[in-house]
């Protein structure tokens, strides 16, 4: 069966990420402080509004790319981000939104640049847009939050609230529009044309 490269990649990043929030948050079974959150059918906030919300989140400053695999994987990323909801089924102790941490953008660079090459810029840029993306809209859906962002070096949970998730989205952005320039700048203007407009 023949498969589309760009679906191949989309497909293939996806599970990546995921796999590599799910492995992070399991370092958070592992931490003090760590505790049973239960079942996440029953004690979770996610709802149509939190799927659809953070999909569109994520979708809104991918389109800097001009490229549908990467907007798509903008739009995607930040949903997978909560691959550690998967871990309450278990109804074990952890840390909850490991992956909503520092240390986790640094341990998914290294993973795509391992596996996808250290040339897909735009690749790097949505990985870490992605964790920032996400923190923004769960600050503007409850209004305040938390996030162990030092995770694993610290299990504390630090406040968010107001508009830190101005803040949040602003650095999605640049960091997106940022990469988007220096790869525009490195091909030539047919070249540009073929990456960034076709699927």
């Amino acid at each position: 069966m023949n498969v589309s490269p760009s679906i191949y990649f989309i497909v293939k990043a996806a599970l990546v990420y995921g796999c590599a929030a799910f492995a992070f948050s399991m370092l958070g079974t592992v931490l003090p402080d760590a505790l049973v959150l239960g079942n996440p059918l029953y004690h979770s906030t996610t709802t149509p509004e939190h799927i659809i919300g953070h999909i569109v989140w994520g979708l809104i400053p991918g389109l800097a790319f001009l490229s549908w695999r990467y907007i798509i994987l903008a739009g995607l990323f930040p949903i997978i981000l909560d691959a550690d909801h998967l871990l309450q089924f278990l109804e074990i102790e952890m840390i909850p939104r490991m992956a909503h941490s520092l240390p986790f953008i640094l341990i998914v660079i290294v993973v795509m640049m391992l596996l996808f090459g250290k040339k897909d810029l735009r690749l790097i840029a949505v990985s870490i847009a992605a964790v920032f993306c996400h923190m923004s809209f769960d600050t503007i859906l409850n209004g305040s939050t938390e996030f162990p962002v030092l995770a694993p070096f610290t299990s504390q949970f630090f406040t968010f609230s107001g508009i830190d998730w101005i803040v949040f989205e602003v650095i999605a952005v640049a960091i997106i529009i940022t990469a988007s320039v220096i790869v525009k700048k490195n091909y030539s203007r047919y070249n540009f044309k073929q990456k960034f407009y076709s699927f």
